[in-house]
């Protein structure tokens, strides 16, 4: 709304060698309207750094600090333990390994919160995954992340171990303070198409499940498909889902968000399933049809814990009333010369809209953005 938004950046990038600098500075006007941009909304132009880090790569090693996006989801949604739905991050990162065995880590500051007090709490991220290609067809992989916050909280050195189970080492082996989420991915190809399928569980409660306090099952998973449609056409399918409560606990200092946005997935209490089909319009073009339902309860990740009674009696998928959006859209991208094109325009049919009985509503949703790139490469 109100016009278009003028966006430019500059990637400059250097290679010594092993070590490599890149940095990617952005004059980005539309942030001040975003709702989950952390900075400065005053101001009439508004800038950031889209990625800024430095790395040293080996044979079997990299060393990273620095900031950019990451997902470790599958393509077209939101990862569970890490994604890109938030800005960036500086953090240093560890990868060890190589294409049939890697050990990825990475450790991060998350911004302080000031409680009612006055205190200011600090609080930590860490995340580490190992990824093992079991056949040419399957690869597995299991990772955790852990939230640490707390007025004198320092970040633990046992918690930034990256050959370390954090769940049993800790939570349920020395017994200190921190949200742990673990997480299993798979990726397994079936003839010509690939199976996708990502699961994290914050908290499962074996113990009585029948206690009127007892806490809902905290999860989210992720199951996607995709393979050719006759000799042109592709196809891609997947259905997901976040619990009522997941993503948060009872200290808020723990929830796995910065700034009220999530790490990982920024909405809880939902589910989605979204059908695609991309079809080559010419050599450059490409065409993507699409269908989704999303339905989302009242639960949301910024919402405090339930206590006591409240906290039994939360169902483990969605909260009070339910919101149903019907979509169907149309993608458009592609490339011509230095000028790439992305688009998007969707219909969406929304039921108990806001979460409120009876009511529907009909909307429009577009995007567009033209790119411009040029560049220029040598020796120095």
């Amino acid at each position: 709304p109100r016009g278009v938004r003028p966006y430019v950046d500059l990637r400059l990038e250097a290679i010594f060698g092993d070590l490599a600098l890149v940095t990617r500075p952005a004059i980005e006007t539309r942030l001040t309207r975003d709702p989950d941009w952390p900075g400065r909304k005053d101001l009439k132009v508004t800038g950031r750094e889209v990625e800024a880090y430095l790395s040293a790569q080996f044979r079997w090693a990299r060393l990273y600090y620095g900031q950019m996006d990451r997902n470790w989801g599958p393509e077209g949604v939101p990862g569970i333990g890490l994604s890109n739905y938030g800005y960036p991050r500086p953090e240093l990162g560890l990868e060890v390994g190589n294409d049939r065995f890697r050990l990825t880590a990475l450790a991060s500051a998350l911004a302080d919160v000031t409680d009612s007090l006055g205190r200011v709490n600090h609080r930590y991220f860490f995340a580490h995954r190992l990824d093992a290609t079991v056949t040419h067809r399957l690869r597995l992989g299991l990772w955790e992340t852990v939230v640490l916050g707390g007025p004198d909280r320092s970040f633990d050195a046992r918690y930034r171990n990256p050959v370390t189970l954090l769940l049993l080492a800790n939570q349920y082996g020395l017994g200190d303070q921190g949200n742990v989420l673990l997480g299993l991915d798979a990726t397994w190809r079936v003839g010509r198409t690939t199976l996708q399928g990502q699961f994290g569980l914050d908290d499962f409660q074996y113990q009585n499940r029948s206690s009127p306090t007892r806490t809902p099952d905290r999860y989210a998973f992720t199951l996607a498909a995709t393979g050719p449609l006759g000799r042109r056409l592709a196809w891609h399918a997947l259905y997901t889902q976040a619990s009522s409560l997941a993503f948060r606990t009872s200290n808020p200092l723990e929830d796995f968000t910065d700034q009220g946005v999530g790490l990982g997935r920024s909405f809880a209490d939902d589910d989605q399933v979204t059908l695609r089909v991309t079809a080559p319009v010419t050599v450059r073009w490409l065409v993507t049809p699409e269908l989704t339902l999303l339905r989302q309860g009242q639960g949301r990740i910024t919402d405090p814990f339930p206590q006591g009674t409240a906290r039994g009696s939360t169902p483990t998928l969605f909260i009070g009333t339910v919101e149903r959006t019907w979509r169907a859209a149309l993608g458009l991208s592609g490339q011509e010369g230095p000028l790439a094109l992305s688009a998007n325009a969707g219909v969406h049919y929304i039921q108990n809209d806001g979460n409120q009985p009876g009511r529907t509503r009909t909307r429009f949703v577009g995007r567009i953005q033209a790119t411009l790139g040029l560049g220029r490469a040598g020796r120095f």
